[in-house]
């Protein structure tokens, strides 16, 4: 436990060393979306999570996502751009994050997965904290494991490698540096895996998620790089694809559980 609870306090330090240059610093922060739309949205998703999981999950739900968003405005800043925006609803949001161009792929991965990548401190410390006070706060033990839980499920599913989500965008750009056929054979292996847990669960959530991984392999116009970005190479590329199976597999260890819930519906 002692081992747990010293590598947890080295993560949480190191991520605010690595973030010591993203703060506001007379460069501001612009939020954006706080609208009767936004608000009508986020009320919407607490509803649908409250329903499913509880009120706790709900809101656990919507801190994990702020926590998410914040991370991608942070690899902005951590990147040097100023001001950028905090997106209440990102996907509706026509608005970048910053507008301000990204110069390279390594940019860009690094973009897309600081959203996950952002939130493993939280959801360890959460996680620690919630072992530390099971024996004497048990009700707040729970509330803490809940929200640790959120962030590891939400995380998980976004870093799944289906187009519309950041780790559909991270296994493009990384493929496309050394094997392009490798991202939509990662699309191909996970919308069957699920499509598999969901005929055998006979549940909806994973039907869904497999229907978005096949959503994914529609055929598109391709581009060899349409972002127009400096390739990062090969052995970037193998760096960026390692630092992305951790995060990925960091995520489903902790949102298992939450996970193997709507497996036994």
């Amino acid at each position: 436990m002692v081992l747990l609870v010293l590598s947890v306090l080295l993560l949480c330090v190191a991520m605010a060393f690595a973030l010591r240059g993203a703060a506001p610093n007379g460069s501001p922060i612009i939020f954006t979306g706080f609208d009767g739309i936004g608000v009508l949205l986020g009320f919407t998703a607490f509803v649908t999570a409250a329903a499913a999981h509880g009120t706790s999950f709900g809101l656990w739900l919507l801190a994990a996502l702020v926590l998410h968003e914040a991370g991608h405005v942070l690899a902005y800043r951590m990147l040097g751009h100023a001001p950028t925006r905090f997106r209440l609803v990102p996907l509706l949001s026509r608005l970048p994050i910053s507008d301000r161009p990204l110069k390279s792929e390594g940019e860009a991965f690094f973009v897309a997965l600081m959203g996950a990548g952002f939130s493993l401190a939280p959801m360890a410390l959460a996680f620690v904290l919630s072992s530390m006070l099971a024996a004497t706060e048990p009700a707040l033990a729970t509330q803490l494991q809940t929200f640790a839980v959120t962030i590891g499920a939400l995380n998980f599913v976004n870093l799944l490698p289906f187009p519309l989500l950041d780790g559909g965008r991270c296994a493009r750009i990384a493929a496309r540096n050394f094997w392009p056929a490798l991202a939509p054979a990662m699309t191909a292996f996970m919308a069957a895996a699920f499509l598999a847990a969901a005929w055998r669960t006979q549940s909806p959530v994973l039907l869904m998620l497999a229907g978005l991984g096949l959503y994914g392999l529609l055929p598109r116009r391709k581009t060899e790089r349409p972002e127009g970005l400096a390739p990062m190479g090969p052995s970037g590329a193998l760096t960026a694809l390692a630092a992305y199976v951790f995060t990925l597999a960091a995520h489903f260890s902790a949102g298992w559980l939450l996970l193997e819930y709507y497996l036994q519906k």
